[in-house]
């Protein structure tokens, strides 16, 4: 029988992250319209002689405010971050969904492939971190929630996943049919699966 599941992590405590995604929409509304003025100010009309004139300093202004409108624009939706986890067969997959609307796909990963895993506390999870040019991925949205990392290695480079995954795929995850022997470490250090029926 095929094992799939699903899930997504959603932020929990909303209120700081929604004003700041107000917020960030009212300053990128402001600085078009200051990038809109700028550019409608570079070419200027010379009163004495009649004539054009370019008046570069206005192009600072377009590139500068046009420029933070972009960032503001690409980096509003990282208030409203989930994370879907999808669990087929052994292979667990991460994407990242920005806004309702954006999907990043993050990571595909074996859990045969797992050195070691287990609650993001205790000595495995420290372990994994202080391993030379490992490189750490926090997909997660809720840093008070019950979190678990995966140490492994993909295409001759290190990393560390942490994840907020609930109970159900996490005890599909760690059943002998998908986990390495050895590989689970609880907070206390012990290494052991879960009976899964």
């Amino acid at each position: 029988m095929d094992d799939f599941l699903e899930m997504t992590a959603v932020r929990q405590k909303k209120g700081v992250f929604t004003l700041l995604y107000i917020l960030a929409w009212i300053v990128m509304a402001i600085c078009a319209a200051f990038a809109v003025f700028a550019l409608s100010s570079v070419v200027g009309m010379n009163y004495e002689t009649g004539g054009a004139i370019f008046r570069p300093q206005f192009l600072v202004g377009v590139v500068v405010f046009g420029g933070l409108t972009f960032l503001l624009f690409r980096l509003k939706d990282e208030c409203r971050v989930e994370y879907d986890y999808s669990f087929t067969n052994g292979t667990l997959d991460i994407s990242k969904v920005m806004n309702e609307r954006r999907r990043r796909y993050l990571c595909s990963v074996e859990t045969k492939d797992m050195i070691s895993c287990g609650p993001a506390s205790g000595p495995a999870f420290q372990k994994a971190l202080r391993e030379p040019n490992v490189k750490t991925h926090n997909w997660f949205c809720n840093r008070e929630a019950k979190l678990t990392f995966f140490y492994f290695q993909k295409k001759g480079v290190k990393h560390v996943m942490v994840l907020e995954l609930n109970d159900e795929m996490l005890s599909v995850i760690r059943s002998k049919k998908y986990l390495p022997t050895g590989a689970w470490h609880d907070a206390d250090g012990n290494a052991k699966y879960v009976s899964v029926s």
